[in-house]
């Protein structure tokens, strides 16, 4: 599953991407080799009121001093893609278009076996 990410973090300025389900957890995540330690930031962060306060929107580019975040509405939750400010935003743009096919066979263990359950019993 992280092997879907290598192109997208392998963009130079690129330092994460998450992706996040619609309820606001974490699904999946792939850092660069450069900020590999910081992957307890996120998985600790409280990610519901960002969810909620974005969920209408479908594009989202944050700027701040020292970086940016790209984010983008996925048919079943969310891709955030954290870089610094000279990343070129274009190419992050593509690479997540051609990622959004295989980021929506990406959920979670539970909601697959109860749609399978679902099929088979009910």
């Amino acid at each position: 599953m992280k092997d879907v990410f290598k192109d997208l973090v392998g963009i130079e300025g690129v330092h994460a991407a998450v992706v996040l389900d619609s309820a606001g957890g974490l699904v999946a995540t792939r850092f660069s080799d450069q900020y590999r330690g910081n992957t307890g930031a996120v998985t600790t962060f409280n990610w519901d009121p960002f969810i909620l306060e974005l969920g209408g929107h479908a594009e989202a580019d944050f700027v701040y001093d020292k970086g940016r975040i790209y984010l983008r509405k996925l048919p079943a939750g969310f891709l955030l893609v954290a870089m610094n400010d000279i990343a070129p935003i274009s190419m992050v743009r593509l690479n997540c278009e051609v990622l959004l096919p295989k980021i929506d066979g990406m959920k979670s263990a539970g909601s697959r076996i109860g749609r399978i359950l679902k099929k088979r019993i009910f």
